[in-house]
């Protein structure tokens, strides 16, 4: 006998509990984007003098690396707005996706592979485990 490791997705089931526990947790890691763009404006302010000190070429690659910076915080700020907007208007009852984990399956010889290492769902209700799917999504999904 062995055991492997095999991909398994995690579903939520949307419900109003999960739909503001997960509006809490985008809106948390806005206020951390923002505060870091806010942290960013404030160091860039002395990064620029100390660049100008040292000529053009620095100031330049100064520039190049805080304009990357801001540039990455709010691309995550305009996809966390996306995602609280798709949050807000998924029907109840809708399955999200919601991680991916690792388990283990025990593999003999004789075993079915294919079936074995098939895709493998777990769905959430509210936090709690409500389905284990061997094999994938059903009913056409």
């Amino acid at each position: 006998m062995l055991t492997v490791k095999r991909q398994v997705k995690v579903f939520m089931i949307m419900t109003e509990n999960t739909r503001a526990k997960m509006q809490d947790e985008f809106l948390v890691m806005k206020q951390r984007y923002e505060l870091e763009l806010e942290q960013l404006s404030f160091q860039s302010k002395k990064l620029f003098l100390e660049a100008q000190r040292k000529g053009r070429e620095a100031l330049e690659i100064v520039q190049q690396r805080i304009h990357k910076e801001q540039s990455a915080r709010q691309e995550k700020l305009e996809q966390i707005s996306f995602q609280l907007e798709q949050i807000a208007s998924l029907p109840s009852g809708s399955e999200i996706h919601y991680s991916t984990v690792e388990s283990y399956v025990e593999i003999k010889i004789g075993d079915d592979w294919d079936k074995l290492m098939s895709e493998t769902e777990i769905v959430l209700l509210d936090g709690i485990v409500h389905e284990i799917r061997e094999g994938g999504k059903r009913d056409g999904r």
